[in-house]
């Protein structure tokens, strides 16, 4: 085995590649490549710490590392909070986030459109974005200009919060900063 590992090192064939994909495609290798039932079982303890999530009506299925997120949530930070830990799993490839957001107690699209108006009011770093926002049914719609990236993901959480809220989608602009 020695001799044939030398050669292929030392020789610019194909032999190198795959001795190495051999190596990949091992019974050791596979062994500590994570199974579906391990990348579900992952998720459901992170999910199993998060207290807010105890009420939620969640399906989680997993295959060949492809997670789908199904069922129903009250509030849309809810079903952040499902994509972010299912994405944040060692061995997931994609999410398919499929969750529905059903609010006990939603707040009329008005009632919204004053809550996100508050928010853009108490925090400075939206002072002249030049926010504009529409609210349909519940589905959140905002165009603004940012100073920094973090902004936009810091209104979407804030907003995600208000019950009644289903859907949340901002369109940033971003203000270029020159450093001196």
């Amino acid at each position: 085995m020695n001799h044939i590992v030398r050669q292929a090192a030392g020789s610019k064939s194909l032999a190198a590649p795959l001795i190495a994909l051999a190596l990949f495609l091992s019974p050791a290798t596979q062994a500590l490549a994570l199974s579906d039932d391990v990348i579900k079982q992952r998720i459901e303890e992170q999910v199993a710490q998060e207290i807010e999530l105890g009420a939620a009506t969640v399906r989680i299925e997993v295959g060949d590392g492809f997670v789908v997120l199904s069922g129903r949530v009250r509030l849309y930070a809810h079903k952040l909070i499902f994509e972010k830990i299912a994405w944040h799993t060692r061995g997931v490839e994609d999410v398919d986030n499929e969750i529905r957001v059903i609010p006990l107690a939603p707040l009329d699209d008005e009632a919204i459109e004053r809550k996100i108006r508050e928010i853009i009011k108490a925090h400075s770093r939206f002072h002249g974005s030049g926010a504009k926002i529409r609210v349909e049914n519940g589905a959140v719609f905002i165009s603004a200009t940012f100073q920094h990236p973090r902004d936009d993901l810091f209104l979407k959480q804030s907003v995600a919060e208000i019950e009644g809220v289903i859907a949340i989608e901002i369109d940033p602009m971003f203000v270029a900063q020159i450093g001196l």
